[in-house]
């Protein structure tokens, strides 16, 4: 019996070494194969989610999640699937390490298989959470985002608990709720069906997808608001779903861009003076007074020195000044004349921008009004004027406004209402169940898909079987 119990412990003593050493870890009753026997797998430079895929791994003592070592579990295949399928949400399926997945599927030899698959469905499905809730690119600089030294904790947390859940349905939670997204999202796929055997088609569905990244850019938008789609040169004054007003506008040239941005309305002028910028002074009026001084009498200018006074301009030679040397301010006053026309609208911005009218109602006869120096005249800016009133007996309702134009005096109207506005830029819209495309005015498409077409570098996939 002694040397019995003496056997008991040296097998138990085994045992307990074999389990030190095995690549395996006893998790209940399911054995699963352990990351730390190659640790490379976590360092691949390929993985778009790196650092959120070693945080992932180390909560899980760095044990297989997508399969047990000898098959792929369920939740594996239908990650795959929604890889091959990514062009659906507007994504890139190459972005999703699909070639090298496909390979590994298919090699039941590669002695990396299980742990290699396991990474990059780890890696594909944080990453899909990333670029569907926030977009693949920079929205400022349009460059792709920077994801392998941050860390998710949303989508880790997410992950955890996929095996009880629908992948997709967790995926498609995570898209935008406006509508506009989704009436892209459900024209893509039409346009999809017909790119397969026509290249015009293909590249009206890579247009609807660069424009549902944009509304993966957008925090959510208020119930009532005033938008401007550059592209579209429209103004639309909105609230709960309801477009109240649409107007024509004109905006920047291509080398005068008007901005994208969010800011809040909170006044307007009426008979507005013409404050004009430098740039403008110097290189598109100060040539024309060169060659004739009564331009400034002509289109009703003053001049005001740095300190806003007056200035006769009797004695003035502007043959002496320069882009470089012009120590004058140009101030057009108010008037039906007006480069602003009779009304400006007032918001804080760093661009020195705003929306107005215009003395040029011509121009909105043009298809393509990109005409300006980067502010927005409206053509409709009566009626724009009149609806941010609509609802004010306080400070100015509107028939006090048309008792104030009649006037013809300059007056600054604070708003009871501020209104938030929003200058965006779309390409591609769903209106009235019709898809509508709009020139890609300022090149940021073709920019946009510069940035995409950047794929990742093919690697060398760890452990390849060896060469028989």
């Amino acid at each position: 019996m002694k040397n019995l119990g003496y056997l008991i412990i040296l097998l138990a003593g085994a045992c307990h070494n074999f389990r030190e050493q095995s690549p395996l870890d006893i998790q209940g009753d399911v054995l699963s194969p352990s990351l730390l026997p190659d640790t490379a797998l976590l360092n691949d430079p390929g993985l778009t989610s790196r650092q959120s895929v070693r945080n992932f791994y180390a909560l899980r003592d760095y044990s297989l999640f997508w399969s047990d070592g000898t098959d792929f579990r369920p939740a594996a295949d239908s990650m795959l699937q929604i890889v091959q399928q990514a062009n659906h949400f507007g994504l890139i399926p190459g972005d999703y390490h699909l070639d090298e997945m496909q390979i590994l599927i298919k090699d039941t030899f590669a002695s990396n298989r299980f742990p290699r698959m396991d990474v990059l469905l780890t890696d594909n499905y944080l990453t899909m959470c990333r670029h569907i809730r926030h977009g693949r690119l920079d929205p400022k600089t349009l460059q792709r985002s920077e994801l392998s030294l941050t860390t998710d904790g949303e989508a880790i947390s997410s992950l955890q608990n996929i095996h009880n859940t629908s992948i997709t349905g967790q995926l498609k939670a995570l898209e935008p709720e406006a509508a506009a997204y989704h009436r892209l999202k459900t024209a893509l796929q039409s346009f999809q069906l017909l790119g397969k055997d026509d290249a015009v088609q293909r590249e009206r569905a890579e247009k609807i997808s660069l424009n549902m990244e944009r509304w993966r850019w957008q925090k959510q938008w208020p119930d009532r608001y005033v938008y401007v789609n550059i592209p579209a040169f429209i103004l639309r004054a909105v609230e709960n779903d309801s477009v109240w007003l649409e107007s024509k506008v004109i905006v920047g040239k291509r080398d005068t861009p008007t901005p994208v941005l969010e800011s809040v309305i909170r006044s307007f002028i009426i008979y507005p003076y013409w404050h004009v910028p430098y740039s403008i002074s110097t290189k598109e009026i100060l040539p024309a007074l060169q060659t004739d001084p009564s331009y400034l009498v002509r289109n009703n200018f003053d001049v005001l020195d740095r300190d806003g006074a007056i200035v006769s301009t009797d004695t003035i030679q502007w043959d002496l000044f320069s882009v470089d040397w012009f120590p004058f301010i140009l101030r057009q006053r108010e008037g039906s004349e007006n480069s602003m026309g009779i009304i400006k609208f007032n918001f804080a911005n760093n661009y020195g921008v705003y929306l107005h009218d215009t003395n040029s109602k011509r121009l909105y006869q043009r298809a393509n009004r990109n005409l300006s120096h980067g502010c927005v005249r409206v053509n409709m800016a009566v009626a724009f004027a009149h609806y941010l009133v609509r609802e004010d007996d306080i400070y100015v309702s509107p028939e006090d406004l048309d008792q104030y134009l009649s006037l013809q005096q300059r007056l600054k109207i604070e708003l009871r209402k501020p209104i938030p506005l929003k200058l965006e830029y779309f390409t591609a819209e769903v209106k009235n169940g019709v898809t509508v495309f709009y020139d890609d005015i300022y090149k940021k498409d073709s920019v946009m898909m510069q940035s995409l077409d950047h794929q990742i570098p093919p690697r060398v996939l760890l452990n390849e079987k060896p060469a028989l």
